[in-house]
């Protein structure tokens, strides 16, 4: 009979089993196959005689000792399992990534209504422990017209009626891309709260089609949707990765910046890093998934981003991506924002992917004061040349345009000596009509920058004082990710 294991004993064994090293993809994909094929037989098994079901229960005493005996073993012998168990994500195209580490159901078949030439299609259905996921799409009869003569949209909100009676209204809707689906006006997903796995199938009702107004196309659709469970051809595997990077002393930004501009003060990264979370797999394209995190407390909520701005393989070439849709869980008091990607498979890796970091900051204060006169004209021009100190740098407010096709919007040509590459900014004494700032592409240190303000008709007579709400800085650093499939 062999020596019981003794507490010392089982904590280093427990210790030695944390610390193994991440389970590789693939040993990651048999596993999660083995738990959807699993989960499938489970369910579709005939329950047992009672006579049956009796003989067992006498042996189940055992038959537990034994399984908890053997679990040990698997802890002890095969460590890389307990990595696994954690990393049980799966990717469906429109969903993004669901948890697999419990029973998923997925929509038997699509299902397609037509009504007066409009014809809808529910695509999509994923039902998790966490919540179930409806992605629905539209498409207009020819030579529809969307436009009644008194638009008003439909205020209420879809729903799923359950065998029993219970109404699901919808937690969260989006709109999700329709690239692959050139006859679709509209795809649309729909979160609602979970189902019991006792439910096969339930009613989904529609009011009216997102972004018609009433009026427009026909009302009160009722479609009836049945689930199966998942099998691995529905779900992509998605493998999770801990590449994190700070910034390196190293500030390539530095090189876009006019020879006779220096930062005049010390490098200020924020407390910001970022990284690779997570990687779907699916049949042509890789998504990844990433956030950017920082600790600094004057930096906005949701305020500091990586943006990609290269991806390059082994020999140097530039390989295409694009955006894809981020998690989007982080809460505004996480500091933390999440972001995604998406590459085409043709490449030779490693990949070598750059970034730029921006940070949106609270300013502690600054203001410029501005006098547009008694008329002013639609491309009129103002000279303004006032310095502006913002947290304790300048910002040169260069001019001012009367832009856009309504008067009173007011555009600011700004410039700084440091790394502050946008500015909002507000007029306290009068509300807006618009604002904003900034531009497209990778910012340029030194370079000029806007930043608009729109004030409500008839213009308040001038002088106008206008101050900095907060200010956008391009985080000085060597901000790059190596990654490989």
């Amino acid at each position: 009979m062999p020596e019981p294991i003794r507490p010392s004993e089982l904590e280093k064994t427990l210790q030695d089993v944390a610390n193994v090293p991440e389970p590789d993809a693939e040993f990651m994909n048999s596993l999660r196959a083995r738990f959807i094929a699993e989960g499938q037989a489970s369910a579709n098994k005939n329950q047992e005689t009672k006579m049956r079901r009796k003989t067992l229960s006498q042996r189940l005493t055992w038959a537990l000792a034994v399984l908890a005996l053997m679990t040990l073993v698997v802890l002890a012998t095969q460590p890389t399992v307990v990595n696994a168990l954690k990393r049980l994500f799966g990717y469906v195209p429109n969903v993004g990534i669901i948890d697999q580490s419990s029973q998923v159901r997925v929509l038997a078949e699509p299902v397609t209504v037509t009504r007066e030439g409009f014809t809808v299609t529910v695509e999509q259905a994923v039902l998790t422990r966490e919540n179930t996921v409806i992605v629905y799409s539209y498409s207009l009869p020819a030579n529809a017209s969307v436009t009644p003569d008194n638009p008003g949209y439909d205020e209420r909100p879809p729903f799923l009626t359950l065998p029993d009676g219970t109404r699901l209204d919808i937690v969260r809707g989006r709109r999700v891309a329709t690239t692959n689906c050139p006859e679709c006006t509209v795809r649309y997903a729909m979160d609602f709260d979970t189902i019991s796995s006792a439910v096969t199938e339930v009613l989904l009702e529609l009011p009216s089609l997102v972004a018609l107004p009433i009026g427009s196309a026909p009302q009160d659709w009722e479609i009836p949707l049945k689930f199966r469970l998942a099998n691995p051809t529905d779900i992509a595997p998605v493998i999770e990765y801990k590449v994190t990077a700070v910034a390196t002393e190293t500030a390539s930004i530095e090189s876009n910046k006019p020879t006779n501009i220096a930062p005049t003060q010390a490098i200020n990264t924020y407390g910001i890093t970022f990284g690779l979370d997570k990687v779907a797999k699916l049949s042509d394209i890789y998504i990844l998934y990433g956030h950017t995190s920082w600790t600094d407390p004057n930096i906005l909520p949701y305020g500091a981003s990586a943006t990609l701005l290269s991806v390059k393989d082994t020999n140097g070439m530039e390989i295409p991506f694009d955006y894809a849709q981020s998690e989007s869980n982080a809460k505004p008091e996480d500091m933390r924002l999440d972001w995604a990607y998406q590459l085409d498979k043709n490449f030779t890796g490693p990949l070598k992917l750059s970034f730029f970091v921006e940070a949106s900051l609270i300013v502690n204060g600054g203001s410029f004061t501005f006098d547009p006169g008694p008329d002013p004209q639609l491309g009129q021009k103002w000279e303004i040349n006032q310095d502006v100190l913002v947290n304790k740098e300048t910002v040169h407010v260069l001019s001012a345009e009367q832009a856009g096709i309504e008067p009173g919007y007011f555009q600011f040509t700004m410039q700084s000596d440091s790394n502050i590459i946008d500015a909002f900014i507000i007029d306290p004494n009068y509300p807006p009509a618009g604002g904003g700032g900034g531009g497209g592409g990778m910012p340029q240190v030194g370079a000029p920058f806007l930043s608009g303000y729109g004030y409500q008709m008839p213009l308040p007579q001038g002088p106008l004082t206008l101050k900095f709400f907060n200010i956008g800085v391009l985080v000085p650093g060597d901000w790059t990710l190596s990654w490989s499939p």
